[in-house]
């Protein structure tokens, strides 16, 4: 299943409500507010890379209080319970 992670610079004063939205959006995995040089980020699991695309570009970047995104998708993982 692809996996793709969105770190997220938001409108500060709305972050609270960026993070509800974000979190009832298709295929959201999990939502993080982080320190640093990012507001939140995003984890999303899709059934297809295009389903991904579509849920970022159609879902999360229409968040108006969203100022930009840095998408990164993943092309191998490994879970470190499962060793």
């Amino acid at each position: 299943m692809p996996t793709a992670y969105v770190l997220i610079n938001c409108d500060i004063s709305h972050k609270t409500e960026v993070i509800k939205e974000l979190s009832q959006l298709p295929g959201i995995f999990e939502v993080a507010e982080v320190h640093g040089a990012y507001d939140i980020l995003v984890k999303l699991n899709q059934g297809s890379v295009d389903e991904l695309k579509e849920t970022i570009k159609w879902h999360l970047k229409k968040i108006p209080d969203i100022k930009s995104t840095v998408t990164l998708i993943a092309i191998e993982s490994t879970d470190p319970g499962m060793s």
